[in-house]
């Protein structure tokens, strides 16, 4: 019997609360992942309009339109006067993040710790 094919990409709510939103990632954001991810992405953090922190411990891959929809979730979420931070990526994603200058408008910390301090949560 075939197993049935896991999804590109795995988005998990670890935490929903008035102060914070803490998601985690795994998979490849490629445009495989992103169709199964992307509107649950935006709707467990912009859409809350409270501060986020992603898990990207077990995300393998992101490609351009993953980077966009991390972007567009980070502005919104400034227009409504929170922030979003990434923790816990691996070089070479972290890198991957850099190049594109992702970094520039989401903080990259390798700790739950330092992305809840880059947001404002303690």
């Amino acid at each position: 019997m075939a197993r049935a094919m896991e999804p590109p990409v795995n988005l998990q709510l670890i935490e929903t609360s008035d102060t914070l939103t803490h998601v985690a990632l795994s998979g490849r954001l490629d445009i495989e992942g992103l169709h199964e991810v992307d509107l649950k992405f935006h709707a467990a953090t912009a859409s809350r309009g409270v501060p986020s922190v992603v898990d990207f411990t077990r995300v393998e891959f992101v490609a351009s339109l993953g980077m966009g929809m991390l972007l567009s979730c980070a502005r919104s979420l400034s227009r409504k006067g929170a922030a979003m931070a990434i923790y816990g990526a691996s070089e070479f994603v972290a890198d991957t993040l850099r190049a594109a200058g992702i970094d520039q408008g989401i903080p990259l910390v390798a700790t739950l710790e330092e992305a809840k301090a880059a947001v404002g949560v303690s």
